[in-house]
């Protein structure tokens, strides 16, 4: 059993705002846990929340050693299970088949103003496994847009490992945004997507300002 706690507070851990399924364990239990996974290159685990026995499965990354009962696992993560400094139960992870094909509606429309392939492919090359039915931040160079996981073939939890289809759901219509292209309502979009012209062009953030909006992002939801 662990204690939870953001991967935001891991004092030298870096990168913190990607979309990363890594968590980081004590050196003590990570050497306890490597005789279960022999020679494997990816080690993955399933986490679960023991106060709603909500799970997500993650890859172990490199140790800490700071103390044996605290885990950090990214916040993304933990607002999926509800954890909040929650006791936390690790297992090894078994039997999960490779992605073929992800289904993605992305909840903003400027998602679809921007090289949405490219900017998708980018976010998802820290990820090791995808499960349908989630919502996940995504960075992108104007800022951080948020997106649902439609579909994950061929099972809701699949490890990302190589190639793997992707095609994007687009629901938002012209009267939305001008700069949306006209295209029908639920139209599954395969491949690259052009992007529009935007009305007034939109300055770059800094990676400092890129960090900042995510912890200010993650700070407000839990002032509610």
């Amino acid at each position: 059993m662990f204690i939870s706690k953001s991967i935001i507070f891991h004092p030298e851990f870096e990168n913190k705002e990607e979309l990363s399924d890594e968590i980081i364990i004590p050196s003590y239990h990570l050497n306890k846990m490597m005789k279960q996974y022999k020679d494997a290159t990816v080690l993955y685990a399933t986490i679960t929340n023991t106060d709603n026995n909500q799970s997500y499965l993650v890859t172990i990354g490199s140790p800490h050693n700071y103390d044996k009962n605290t885990i950090f696992v990214p916040q993304w993560i933990l607002d999926i299970i509800g954890s909040n400094d929650s006791v936390i139960k690790i297992k090894k992870a078994n039997d999960i088949p490779v992605a073929t094909k992800i289904i993605i509606k992305p909840l903003d429309p400027v998602a679809f103003q921007i090289d949405t392939l490219h900017c998708f492919e980018k976010a998802f090359m820290n990820l090791h496994s995808i499960r349908e039915g989630i919502t996940v931040p995504i960075i992108t160079e104007i800022g951080t847009i948020f997106a649902y996981i439609e579909k994950v073939e061929p099972a809701g939890i699949s490890k990302i490992n190589g190639d793997v289809n992707v095609e994007f759901i687009n629901e938002f219509t012209p009267d939305i945004s001008s700069n949306i292209p006209e295209i029908p309502s639920n139209q599954i979009i395969s491949g690259h997507v052009e992007p529009a012209e935007p009305l007034e062009p939109v300055e770059p953030l800094s990676p400092e300002e890129r960090r900042k909006q995510v912890r200010d992002s993650w700070a407000k939801r839990y002032q509610c």
